[in-house]
Formats: C-alpha cells, sequence, structure tokens
C-alpha cells in the first residue's frame, strides 16, 4: 500500500511540474516580455543548478523514491513559481489524472 501511495505522490508531482512548465511556455508565447521565462528542462537545470536528468526524472516520475522536497522547491523557484501555486494546482488533481500519466507513460 505504502509503495503505490508513493508512486501516486510521484505522479501527481511530475504532473504538476508540467502543468507549470505548460504555462510558463503558453505565457512566454503570449508576453513577450524582457523577462526571461524558462521554458525547459535544460533551463531549469542551469537555473536551479541541478542536473538535467535529476530534471527530466521529477517531470516523468523516473525515481523510486520521488524527488526529494529540495530539488521540487529548486525546479519551481527556476520556473518562477512559489510553492502555494504548486500546491493549488496538485491539489487540483484527480484519481483520473495519475490514470491518464501513467497511460501516456505506458505507450
Amino acid at each position: 500500500m505504502k509503495e503505490e501511495l508513493i508512486k501516486v505522490i510521484n505522479i501527481k508531482i511530475a504532473i504538476t511540474l508540467n502543468l507549470l512548465l505548460e504555462t510558463s511556455k503558453k505565457f512566454s508565447s503570449i508576453n513577450k516580455s524582457s523577462e526571461e521565462i524558462i521554458e525547459s528542462y535544460n533551463e531549469i537545470a542551469l537555473e536551479a543548478d541541478i542536473r538535467k536528468a535529476t530534471v527530466s526524472d521529477a517531470f516523468n516520475a523516473k525515481s523510486i523514491t520521488g524527488p526529494n522536497s529540495t530539488t521540487i522547491f529548486l525546479i519551481i523557484q527556476a520556473m518562477g513559481y512559489s510553492l502555494s501555486d504548486f500546491a493549488e494546482k496538485y491539489d487540483g488533481l484527480t484519481k483520473k489524472d495519475v490514470e491518464k500519466f501513467r497511460n501516456t507513460r505506458k505507450s
């Protein structure tokens, strides 16, 4: 039971990070401001000073134990979001969202 809960949490973290990144990309295409908007794993890794593979693993729920809290905070901040932005999206996710993510990763 605990293993399954950890998997679901990791998937919800990945979904949330992807939603924030999508929002950044949409904002970037609409509002071409002088302020840089992070749009890729590489840019996030450079800004957060963590490995690109670590970022990729977090966005794709690849780690068995999941990203640690420091890594999540660094990624969120690198994208220009707050923890409350992350929490709002995370809390809005449903079981259906988790299943959809699982199904798209199996294909």
